[in-house]
């Protein structure tokens, strides 16, 4: 390592890059940050001992990449989230490697390797590695040592023609640069020990937006973890390029990573590999739904693995994801995706049955899943499309546009209350502060003495499946609250968003009780089938079937019951009444859904009935029946 700082210190390395790289000091800090670098690597020096004792110290172990490390160790945890960027543990990066099939077997040397958020450049470096021991296989030398000058040149030239990495950050663009001279460095020893006025190139590390990236380069393989940034976080400058480009995938909520995906597919070469690793919310989350779309559209997706949370900064549940450019739609649909999930058995399922589950990627399926939804989802309508066959209409809404705790604060320039932000203390109708002092509750456990009552409602505080726990009373004199109109809220079904014991929780309110958003209010305002009301509807969205169906549909990718969203429960099949037989089931499930509103000490033996009556309705079979309530009950264990 020594020997690397003093090469670092006599070639000027780093001030040479900060001119090739155009760092801006000003902008960047560049200089306290690249000094911390070189404390670093002198830290890491003085534990060499330590170090080899604890780990290998192989220049080409995938376990140890110092600049990396030091990249890693240099930004604290608000700078990363900031931009979206973790440091990408080595054995993920070994394995997108391996599966994208970048490997010393392969003609890699006549290939090109693309990171597009390289950062330090933990993939590159590995690509590097694997590319050397590739050269000494066609070189056939066993090690470096072996190599001829002339040959240790054209590994050098080989890797500056075939790896490519791009990132925002300047900083990291010359931790990269650095990474690779280290990667880099046996070779160069062996060539100054005959040609001592040898100088290694810079290589093709760019330090710009990708976002601006030429689509019409194209590379063999693009590799990498891309920035994980939701919309609200992504800096306004970066936002505007999206907008105004020519982007397929920008549609609605969208996520950083998104966009990078779609990059990196356009600029694969025809039969060119993909390997990401990226948030797990792309497997089923509804807005992620275009993303899907695009890669099914354009690629053969050759395997996903749910990997669970993958970084020593956990903010997501990761999944690795690789991909193979293909324009003949037959040769997507024939494709099988290899399905791996941490810890458990491989499966495997032909690609064209994303299209049967609206593009989702329901990675954790079986057999039997497949076919009980399937049945679910094409023999009974679903929610949001009852009135066009049935005139049936319905009322679906969140509450009150308030947290649950029910705080507020005024705005002095809007003259308007808000929500009190989450974060900054910022107004977000006019962007001005606000002031903590003038926050204030809105949500009262009794109405206070000196209010005027008639500005007060009751406010369903807190239910569990069947029942109502705790009312408390809302204040509605608050100019600028968005208190919805009062007629969601009256004789309705109220579905909580977060789950009881792994069930879809819900119960009904005749009267009129105001909500926070973490209910949804459900109201039927007409039905011309009378045995298609409230309680019926409360016993299907409370049994068993509908919350496998929940978890098998929605939330499978999680460990955890996912967050009951608006557009989750419009997707609902719903069995609809017709024959005489149906609606004596409905009037069985009615009545006793009223028993269990009534007294619910009987809820248990009563429960068990309304989900018999389900499952008659939905036509579910014996066994498929043991099977979805087995697996509710494996949750809870």
């Amino acid at each position: 390592m020594q020997d690397f700082i003093d090469y670092l210190e006599k070639e000027n390395v780093i001030g040479n890059l900060k001119q090739f790289h155009k760092v801006s000091l000003n902008n960047h800090n560049g200089d306290v940050f690249l000094n911390r670098i070189i404390e670093s690597l002198g830290s890491f020096n003085n534990a060499e001992n330590t170090i080899k004792d604890s780990i290998s110290f192989d220049l080409y172990d995938i376990t140890f990449d110092v600049f990396s490390k030091i990249y890693e160790k240099t930004r604290n945890h608000k700078e990363k989230k900031k931009l979206g960027e973790f440091y990408t543990p080595s054995p993920v990066v070994k394995y997108i490697l391996d599966a994208v099939d970048y490997n010393y077997l392969k003609q890699i040397e006549t290939k090109k390797l693309i990171d597009i958020s390289c950062g330090s450049g933990s993939f590159i470096i590995q690509a590097i590695r694997i590319l050397i021991e590739r050269c000494l296989r066609i070189y056939k030398r066993e090690i470096i040592s072996e190599l001829t000058v002339e040959e240790a040149k054209g590994i050098i030239s080989i890797v500056k023609k075939s790896i490519f990495g791009i990132d925002i950050n300047p900083i990291a663009c010359i931790l990269c640069q650095i990474n690779i001279h280290f990667t880099l460095f046996e070779l160069l020893n062996l060539i100054l020990s005959f040609e001592p006025n040898y100088h290694l190139p810079w290589f093709n590390i760019k330090n710009f937006n990708t976002l601006m990236i030429d689509s019409e380069k194209k590379y063999d393989y693009v590799v990498g973890n891309p920035p994980y940034l939701f919309i609200r976080d992504i800096p306004l400058d970066q936002r505007q390029i999206i907008e105004t480009s020519n982007f397929e995938t920008n549609d609605g909520q969208y996520d950083y990573y998104q966009i990078f995906m779609e990059l990196g597919i356009k600029i694969l070469k025809k039969g060119g590999m993909l390997g990401y690793i990226v948030p797990d919310s792309l497997l089923a989350l509804s807005n992620r739904s275009i993303l899907r779309k695009y890669i099914y559209n354009s690629t053969k997706i050759k395997e996903i693995y749910h990997t669970g949370p993958k970084f020593s900064d956990p903010v997501v549940s990761n999944i690795i994801i690789i991909l193979e450019k293909e324009d003949d739609i037959s040769e997507r649909k024939s494709n099988y995706i290899k399905l791996k999930v941490l810890n458990q058995h491989e499966e495997s399922i032909p690609q064209n049955i994303i299209e049967k589950w609206n593009y989702k990627f329901l990675i954790h399926l079986n057999e039997i899943d497949i076919l009980i939804l399937e049945q679910l989802s094409t023999k009974f309508l679903k929610l949001k499309d009852l009135s066009k066959k049935y005139n049936i209409k319905l009322v679906l809404g969140r509450g009150v546009e308030l947290t649950k705790k029910g705080k507020i604060i005024f705005c002095k320039i809007c003259n308007k209350y808000l929500p009190i932000p989450q974060k900054k203390l910022k107004c977000h109708i006019c962007n001005s502060p606000l002031n903590e002092k003038n926050s204030e509750n809105i949500v009262y456990e009794a109405i206070p003495s000196n209010a005027t009552k008639d500005n007060f409602q009751l406010f369903l505080y807190s239910i569990i499946r069947y029942q109502i726990t705790q009312y408390k009373y809302i204040d509605t004199s608050k100019v600028g609250i968005n208190y919805k109109e009062f007629s969601l809220y009256e004789d309705r079904i109220i579905i909580r968003q977060l789950s009881q014991n792994s069930k879809i929780c819900a119960t009904y309110d005749k009267n009129l009780s105001l909500t926070s958003q973490s209910f949804y209010n459900l109201r039927i305002k007409q039905s011309p089938i009378s045995e298609f009301n409230n309680f019926y509807l409360l016993g299907l969205l409370n049994s068993m079937l509908f919350s496998y169906f929940f978890i098998k549909s929605f939330g499978t990718y999680k460990k955890l019951f996912p967050r009951i969203l608006i557009e989750k429960i419009e997707d609902f099949p719903i069995k609809v009444p017709i024959s005489n037989k149906e609606k004596e089931n409905a009037k069985k499930i009615i009545e006793n859904v009223k028993l269990i509103l009534e007294n619910f000490d009987e809820l248990e033996h009563l429960q068990e009935t309304i989900d018999l009556l389900v499952f008659n309705l939905y036509e579910i079979t014996d066994n498929n029946r043991k099977y979805i309530l087995n697996y509710l009950k494996t949750l809870n264990n």
